[in-house]
């Protein structure tokens, strides 16, 4: 049986699934690149990791959560009726709202919704695209989109896996799931010796998933296990950036700007420009020179 492709819109008030109408032949094709693609995904995988926050497993591991209520329908509708499933209007696609592809493949385990997140990148009238009209050239005008190279994640059973988070959290609100995998972890760094939170549960709610990235970061790094609350004032002092210490312990501030600010710089994520003085939030960790 030939695959459907669906698309995953995001409505005013939820996700929804349409169908994309397509010819035989192209279905075939799509069959074909998605299938190659499942391949791609799962091939060299040995071990199924659960969720913790982290962005991207090892090269033979996948990140496995359980189904959102948000997935878990998604999941159901893709399974129904494709006759009766609403139709994603050519005329008005950039309206759609795209977030993803899929198409839904039956396995010995039962269905799986394989998934490629959608941009607007994808589409190709945005552009200045051409296409052979005859012998010649001319521009692309209707509504067109390309397909993905490759797979964000799918969904079975009740179970999503993936591979980035980064990925497949365009196509699900995936907040609550990593907040939830990660609080574990914010609760650790509350703990340390080295560190004043105050209110542990207001900090908790506080960390969004910019702070969450930056305190997995701090923690594998080892910062605060490496240089004590006072010679890291001294270093941010240096660098125009002030830090509050008291009784022994670096005070986390109650504001998200600031605690946000002072996590990029335990995560040497802060640089100073050395003409003007401003401090920046640098996008990379890579040295310019190797350490000695």
């Amino acid at each position: 049986m030939l695959v459907n492709l669906l698309a995953i819109c995001r409505s005013a008030t939820a996700l929804i699934v349409k169908r994309i109408k397509i010819t035989a032949a192209v279905q075939n094709q799509l069959e074909g690149i998605f299938i190659q693609q499942e391949q791609m995904f799962v091939g060299g995988v040995t071990e199924e990791v659960p969720f913790d926050g982290g962005w991207s497993p090892d090269p033979h591991e996948h990140l496995v959560a359980q189904v959102t209520d948000e997935a878990a329908v998604i999941f159901a509708a893709a399974q129904g009726n494709i006759v009766a499933m609403p139709e994603v209007d050519p005329a008005n696609f950039e309206a759609e709202n795209i977030r993803a592809l899929g198409v839904l493949v039956q396995r010995p385990t039962g269905p799986r919704l394989l998934l490629q997140e959608f941009s607007a990148r994808q589409m190709l009238e945005r552009r200045f695209s051409l296409i052979l009209d005859g012998n010649t050239f001319n521009r692309l005008t209707q509504p067109a989109f390309a397909i993905g190279a490759s797979l964000a994640g799918f969904v079975e059973g009740d179970k999503i896996k993936f591979q980035k988070f980064s990925r497949i959290k365009l196509i699900f609100n995936l907040t609550s799931l990593y907040q939830e995998a990660t609080d574990t972890e914010v609760e650790g760094f509350c703990g340390l010796e080295c560190i004043n939170v105050g209110d542990i549960g207001k900090f908790k709610n506080l960390a969004d998933q910019k702070m969450r990235k930056l305190i997995n970061a701090i923690t594998k790094r080892g910062t605060l296990n490496d240089f004590t609350p006072a010679q890291i004032q001294v270093a941010a002092a240096d660098e125009n950036f002030q830090i509050a210490v008291a009784d022994g312990k670096i005070i986390i501030p109650s504001m998200k700007a600031e605690a946000k600010a002072l996590l990029h710089f335990l995560d040497n994520g802060l640089y100073r420009g050395p003409l003007g003085g401003e401090i920046f939030i640098t996008n990379s960790k890579r040295a310019l020179t190797p350490m000695p």
